[in-house]
């Protein structure tokens, strides 16, 4: 039996970065609603620069498919945003893949494990 989705979703506006921190646990099934969740609280601030920290968000059992496919979309979705994901070490396969998918399809988004760094980046990308 899937265990129920137990995630928290918190942002805020820091030197015109949304960033968003997400927690808890997620189930597969909620993934789709979660970057529903994420791609209106982007859209409510008008955000242009966007960080996500999703390295306390557990249970996350995305394929490469489902990666594909939502950063192609997100691609459409969202072609001005800039966007850095901050995630553990271990997601790093996933998230470069996806970082190098979003890339070839004209966003600019880029993932890390430091917060610091990724912050660093969107003010530099922001600059341009």
């Amino acid at each position: 039996m899937e265990k129920e989705a137990e995630y928290q979703i918190s942002s805020s506006v820091n030197e015109e970065i949304l960033e968003i921190i997400l927690t808890g646990t997620l189930i597969t099934s909620d993934v789709e609603l979660l970057q529903m969740k994420v791609t209106d609280i982007v859209e409510a601030t008008r955000a242009k620069a966007l960080l996500v920290d999703s390295r306390a968000l557990d249970g996350r059992k995305v394929s490469i498919t489902e990666m594909y496919a939502s950063a192609r979309r997100d691609c459409i979705d969202k072609p001005k945003l800039i966007t850095a994901v901050v995630d553990r070490k271990e997601n790093a396969d996933l998230l470069s893949f996806m970082e190098t998918t979003a890339l070839n399809a004209g966003w600019k988004f880029k993932w890390f494990t430091d917060m610091d760094a990724a912050r660093d980046w969107l003010k530099g990308k922001q600059k341009k």
